[in-house]
């Protein structure tokens, strides 16, 4: 049903309400020109009433039509204040022009259109406004005084002259304040947005590595687990721990090791957008820290399979690349799928005991809630010790 007023476009619906507040001022324009002209006041012809009539509903019509199927929002004012300010006030001259006995009465209408734009418009288009305002009506007057001499009062037409330009005046320099007051609340509103938006970021997200802190990821899984049991579906989750970390902060500093938890938190938040992108079936993953250098990755409507797929390529990242040109260092998983029913805590458990049982089994490995990992996750080992490699920054190798 097509409606007066747009239900899904709250701003079209405050312009069209500005625009029916204004539609009022032809009522009260319109009713004074019908006393004039049925009180014999007025020196149109009532054979012209119809087609004044016809114009002025046109025009409002006209105005309606475009807001309303959205046009005017091709346009920089999508209001539309400075061009329905023109089109009234020209409206308002011929009605001046053509009823001189009110003309007064129609002049406080006249300069009560220039209201319109006080609060829309900036000082520049009121300043204009006002020079068409000011000369338009000076033109009615010098007509007046040059072709109805019979009906020019000089004393009567100057104060009207002086009043409107002080009006005017008026209205231009308010307008300025106000557009000055408007521009600095744009500003202070974008601060405050940023700021929002900062403290937003700080509330969610870990501060060193950008990901998601840990706060955010339990809210997560329980978000997670509520869908999870409403729609029957699964989610997986994975804790991620760099091997012998400890040993790079003791022997390269605290600042290193920054280094590399910023690194690897970059380039596994970059590789799992890429597996979004691919993997279009499974929701989007949330990666956070979970404490110093662990990490958890949720991962929605992902089985176990899916999930310990996820954590291969993760740890096949990790190790295949160095952090910062200096370091190489490798990661131990352990992955758990969520049962329905369960607590957040049972699932973790799992996880964590994964994780442990990858770090007992050599490190550099990921490990199933059930402790099994196919060839595809383990490494091949020679005997029960695997090397961790960490390349000091003089290119030297550490065998950890």
């Amino acid at each position: 049903m097509y409606g007066i007023f747009p239900k899904d476009d709250p701003d079209q619906v405050i312009i069209l309400k500005r625009f029916f507040i204004a539609a009022a001022s032809y009522l009260l324009a319109l009713g004074v020109g019908l006393y004039g002209v049925f009180s014999g006041h007025s020196f149109i012809s009532r054979d012209w009433l119809p087609i004044i009539i016809t114009g002025l509903v046109a025009t409002n019509i006209y105005f309606y039509l475009i807001i309303r199927t959205g046009v005017n929002k091709r346009f920089a004012e999508r209001s539309l204040s400075f061009s329905q300010i023109v089109v009234s006030l020209t409206w308002m001259l011929f009605l001046m022009f053509t009823d001189a006995q009110n003309r007064g009465v129609l002049l406080s209408v006249y300069i009560m259109i220039m209201m319109f734009g006080l609060f829309r418009l900036r000082r520049r288009q009121m300043f204009q406004l006002s020079v068409f305002a000011l000369c338009g009506f000076s033109t009615i007057v010098a007509i007046d005084y040059f072709f109805f001499p019979f009906r020019f009062d000089l004393a009567r037409e100057a104060l009207r002259l002086i009043v409107l330009s002080g009006m005017l005046l008026w209205a231009t320099l308010f307008a300025g304040h106000v557009s000055e007051l408007r521009a600095k609340l744009r500003r202070r509103n974008h601060e405050l947005s940023t700021a929002l938006e900062e403290i937003g970021k700080l509330a969610s997200h870990d501060d060193l590595t950008q990901a998601y802190n840990r706060r955010y990821i339990m809210e997560a899984l329980v978000r997670e687990k509520a869908r999870a049991d409403r729609t029957k579906s699964c989610f997986s989750l994975c804790i991620l721990d760099l091997d012998h970390f400890k040993l790079i902060n003791d022997r390269y500093g605290h600042l290193s090791g920054d280094r590399v938890l910023m690194a690897f938190s970059e380039r596994i938040r970059g590789t799992l957008r890429g597996m979004d992108l691919v993997d279009t079936d499974s929701g989007s993953r949330f990666f956070g820290r979970y404490g110093g250098e662990e990490f958890i990755v949720v991962m929605p409507d992902t089985p176990l399979a899916g999930a310990m797929r996820c954590a291969e390529r993760i740890r096949k990242v990790t190790e295949e690349e160095a952090f910062d040109e200096v370091f190489r260092v490798t990661l131990s998983a352990g992955v758990s799928q969520y049962h329905p029913g369960e607590s957040i805590e049972d699932t973790l458990h799992r996880a964590d005991a994964a994780l442990y049982e990858a770090k007992h089994r050599g490190r550099n490995r990921v490990i199933a809630e059930d402790h099994s990992a196919s060839s595809e996750y383990e490494l091949p080992v020679g005997d029960s010790t695997i090397t961790n490699i960490v390349v000091g920054p003089f290119g030297a190798k550490t065998s950890f």
